[in-house]
């Protein structure tokens, strides 16, 4: 069997902050090669093709892709809902791929409606509403009791796409102004209400009969982990200002069981496969799920490479589990 990986790569489209190097919602070439280099290191007959042209030419050449396993880490082509492209046209093709299905990447993207989906079963996540234009914002959210300070950001995008510092607002107004200037961008934005706390992220490797990692971090800047004000700008990620920790010692055993509990139950109500990536806050033992992301970035430079020092796994045992994980699940599917 090979392994084929698909990304669209940084370092094909432009920055979408002032750095020295390139820093925009693509994973890097680097990041990719890295994986396909480990995934050959330990057996595994992989190369990197590129992104949705690439794969396009595949499907019009008719290629016998019988024996190849895709791994998908393609964010697609700078488009509305561009998480889709990929796993529709590896549907179309009949191909065997890793990752979720077009229909999850799709609800996934979408923070408002994948919410709405979890608090059907209990899952807590703060109050929120979906705006398409600046109409009676204030009317709106005081009509679902949602009050002050509030975070506002584009409903379906990922990497902190369109934050800035000004995104945690304080009243009514700036949040009209935020919302009007984002809506000049993007089509969809949600409001919700900020909530204070420990930020937690949850990396997932896995699938409902069997997970193989269940891993949170804790994030801190500067030493500080409780975030009584606080968002992450796509800035901040780009200037790597933040720093991760294990929960234990912080956060209570309790609450630390709870939140690998509730992310199992997520990825497997959101329909996800094999892996994904959860953002938590919490504050006074309650856990409030943020976001998800059915497609997180998988490199040595991002939460992958904080577990590896923190968990005391090496990235090839990772990259092995991510492989194993695929192999059995399109083994069953196969039975």
């Amino acid at each position: 069997m090979k392994y084929i990986i698909l990304a669209e790569v940084r370092e094909n489209y432009p920055s979408l902050i002032k750095s020295d190097s390139v820093y925009n919602d693509y994973v890097s070439k680097k990041s990719m090669l890295d994986f396909c280099d480990a995934l050959n290191k330990i057996g595994y007959n992989c190369t990197f093709l590129g992104g949705i042209k690439e794969l396009f030419h595949l499907y019009q050449s008719k290629t016998d892709i019988s024996d190849i396993i895709f791994i998908n880490y393609n964010y697609g082509l700078p488009a509305a809902y561009k998480r889709t492209q990929c796993p529709t046209l590896l549907e179309l093709m009949k191909a065997q791929y890793s990752g979720s299905d077009p229909f999850t990447s799709l609800l996934v993207n979408d923070k408002e409606y994948s919410k709405r989906v979890l608090r059907s079963i209990g899952i807590s996540s703060p109050d929120s509403i979906l705006i398409f234009d600046i109409d009676n914002i204030g009317e709106k959210l005081v009509a679902q009791n949602i009050m002050p300070p509030f975070v506002v950001k584009p409903n379906c995008e990922g990497s902190s796409l369109g934050i800035t510092d000004d995104n945690l607002c304080d009243n009514f107004k700036k949040v009209e102004n935020v919302a009007k200037n984002l809506l000049k961008d993007f089509s969809e934005v949600i409001i919700e209400k900020y909530v204070p706390g420990y930020e937690c992220t949850v990396w997932v490797i896995g699938n409902p009969d069997k997970f193989h990692l269940v891993a949170p971090l804790l994030i801190s800047q500067n030493e500080n982990f409780y975030f009584k004000r606080k968002i992450f700008t796509m800035q901040d990620k780009a200037n790597k200002v933040r720093r991760y920790a294990l929960p234990n010692g912080i956060l209570s055993n309790e609450i630390i069981k709870q939140i690998k509990q509730i992310s199992k139950s997520i990825f497997i109500e959101l329909g996800l496969r094999d892996y994904a990536r959860f953002d938590f806050r919490i504050t006074d033992n309650k856990i409030f799920f943020i976001e998800a992301n059915a497609l997180p970035i998988f490199s040595k430079t991002s939460e992958i490479g904080q577990i590896t020092k923190l968990y005391n796994i090496s990235y090839e045992n990772i990259c092995s589990l991510l492989i194993q994980t695929i192999n059995e699940r399109l083994m069953t599917k196969t039975n």
